[in-house]
């Protein structure tokens, strides 16, 4: 519990810190302002687009599942699902291990399993991010070779000025895990973790050998192919973006993953500050930037939110009500 706490606060404030870089002397009422002029049609558009790119993550995950020999019913694995991205949007991933219990708890697949799968569904999205951003780096290399360069130089600087705090780290970090491994010895628990990294590691190398491959691969091109899509909608419904092409939406994607990939909350702050980035090498406003990175991920967490708790009041209603009749009909007995 203490850990969850500390992740969820450090996740919290890496979010905040880029949001504050983010939004630090930017015109606020006038970017809310525009945020206003969006498109309705537009926005209902990139929202039917979620529900689709969902169901077909959800699919994805039940095929993955199926290829370790689970056979769990499509509406427990989009539960799951939806209720892992509602956590997502408070917490730093924490909502991936929330997801497999509460799998377990409908279909009895053990944790270490259907995480197994997560962490291979993030190996391929993880392989196709890497490939895009090559990509991308390839096209635009003229553009964004002075900020790669920076970026290397500051890196490099910063690691040599601090290689003392990297080693003492280091060593923390190995006296920490000597410890845990004696006490779990002490507890005997060490069974019982190999046991869960047997599974898990099971799980993940059967990733690469999963029996329906062509449709998991289409799953996949599909689910990325929609989030273009999606964003290519929330280009469109603003008058300062709405004429920016496909190849844009395709580039600003790929790029605000990558502050989707840090730890923070539903990708807020990190996100927004990479998508700045790219509409300022791209020669587009500040103020145009900020704007198009709080819609984009603003319906992105509202669709979770909202997706998580309307599934959360659904499933509980069905409980609540089987439960009624099951009361009933013992009265009647």
């Amino acid at each position: 519990m203490r850990k969850n706490i500390i992740n969820a606060a450090t996740g919290i404030i890496i979010g905040g810190i880029f949001l504050f870089l983010t939004l630090r002397n930017k015109p606020l009422d006038e970017i809310f302002d525009l945020i206003l002029t969006a498109r309705t049609r537009w926005i209902l558009l990139s929202v039917i687009l979620l529900v689709i790119i969902f169901f077909f993550r959800a699919y994805r995950w039940k095929l993955l599942m199926e290829n370790n020999g689970n056979s769990p019913h499509i509406k427990n694995v989009s539960y799951s699902l939806l209720l892992g991205f509602f956590i997502n949007s408070f917490t730093p991933k924490l909502g991936e291990i929330i997801r497999c219990t509460s799998l377990q708890k409908s279909s009895g697949i053990p944790v270490s399993k259907s995480f197994g799968t997560v962490i291979s569904e993030r190996i391929y999205d993880l392989i196709a991010l890497i490939l895009a951003i090559a990509l991308i780096l390839l096209l635009e290399f003229g553009r964004l070779h002075e900020l790669i360069a920076a970026a290397a130089s500051s890196i490099r600087n910063s690691v040599s000025t601090n290689l003392l705090n990297l080693g003492l780290i280091i060593l923390g970090l190995v006296i920490l895990i000597a410890s845990l491994i004696l006490i779990f010895r002490h507890y005997k628990l060490m069974d019982k973790i190999r046991s869960f990294l047997k599974e898990f590691w099971t799980t993940v190398k059967n990733t690469f050998r999963i029996k329906s491959s062509r449709i998991f691969a289409f799953q996949t091109m599909m689910i990325w192919f929609l989030m273009v899509l999606m964003n290519y909608c929330c280009l469109r419904s603003l008058p300062s973006t709405e004429n920016l092409s496909l190849y844009f939406a395709f580039v600003v994607l790929f790029v605000g993953m990558i502050g989707w990939a840090i730890p923070s909350p539903g990708g807020i702050g990190t996100s927004h500050f990479f998508v700045l980035q790219l509409f300022l090498l791209f020669n587009l406003s500040e103020k145009t930037g900020v704007t198009y990175g709080i819609l984009v991920n603003g319906i992105t967490v509202l669709f979770t939110i909202f997706g998580g708790l309307l599934a959360i009041i659904i499933v509980n209603s069905f409980k609540l009500v089987r439960q009624g009749i099951q009361n009933n009909d013992d009265s009647d007995e």
